[in-house]
């Protein structure tokens, strides 16, 4: 049987979801706390490679297992031993077929950034700088819902570069920036990367046709910003519904 595992967790306490050697990361760990219950190796497929330092308010994993599983006892139990950094908060029966990393629809990341200094300052990237233009970050965000060649923002300019962006919205509440991202696929370090070039044309230290331009070469410019990973979050995963066995 395949089971998907709802979860969140604070990124700050691991080097990233992905197992790496001689570091602390969420795969690894999950893996470990089901091996231990389950008594058995127990692997697991995540819908996202986060970075380190990113958090997620909701993810999913997927993992094959021989018995049908009582939820209320395994949360319980993986729970338990778990550190408090990560939290399982579900556990739910899919397809044999379903894969929480390929099945994805869509995949909603949010950044927060503080514009003044405050109790919580250190949980977000602090950039104090009042007079962002958002009429100019307005008019990047309509010239990047217009391309599907991201590989500008990735990491590897030679990996598969294809995405859709459906959203990318900025708010102020609070004296937090609120960036909200949504699109099917995003290559590694892309969301980071898409933000800090936009805070660069908000304080006008890059202007709209060099944007332009760097999105049309799809090259990535050596001076191009990329954001800290501490203010960003995984927020929300969407699936067909007819992966699960409701």
């Amino acid at each position: 049987m395949r089971y998907f595992l709802e979860l969140s967790f604070n990124g700050k306490y691991f080097s990233g979801w992905q197992i790496q050697k001689n570091q602390i990361s969420i795969q690894e760990t999950i893996e470990k706390c089901l091996s231990l219950i389950l008594r058995k190796t127990i692997p697991i497929v995540g819908a996202s490679r986060t970075d380190s330092g990113v958090n997620a308010l909701q993810m999913f994993a997927h993992f094959d297992y021989f018995r049908v599983l009582k939820k209320k006892t395994f949360l319980k139990q993986i729970n338990f031993i778990l550190p408090s950094y990560i939290l399982i908060k579900n556990l739910i029966s899919v397809k044999p077929k379903a894969n929480a990393r390929f099945d994805v629809i869509s995949r909603h990341y949010q950044y927060r950034i503080n514009i003044y200094k405050g109790p919580f300052s250190s949980n977000y990237f602090n950039f104090p700088f009042l007079n962002l233009n958002f009429g100019l970050i307005k008019k990047a965000v309509f010239l990047l819902k217009r391309i599907e060649d991201f590989r500008s923002f990735g990491k590897d300019i030679n990996c598969f570069n294809k995405c859709k962006l459906y959203s990318l919205t900025w708010k102020i509440r609070n004296r937090v920036i609120y960036i909200d991202i949504i699109a099917n696929r995003f290559l590694r370090n892309m969301v980071r990367r898409i933000i800090g070039v936009c805070l660069y044309i908000g304080i006008r230290k890059i202007n709209l046709l060099e944007f332009f331009l760097y999105v049309k070469s799809k090259t990535r410019l050596l001076d191009c910003p990329s954001v800290p990973a501490k203010g960003l979050y995984l927020v929300r995963i969407i699936y067909p519904k007819n992966i699960f066995n409701f």
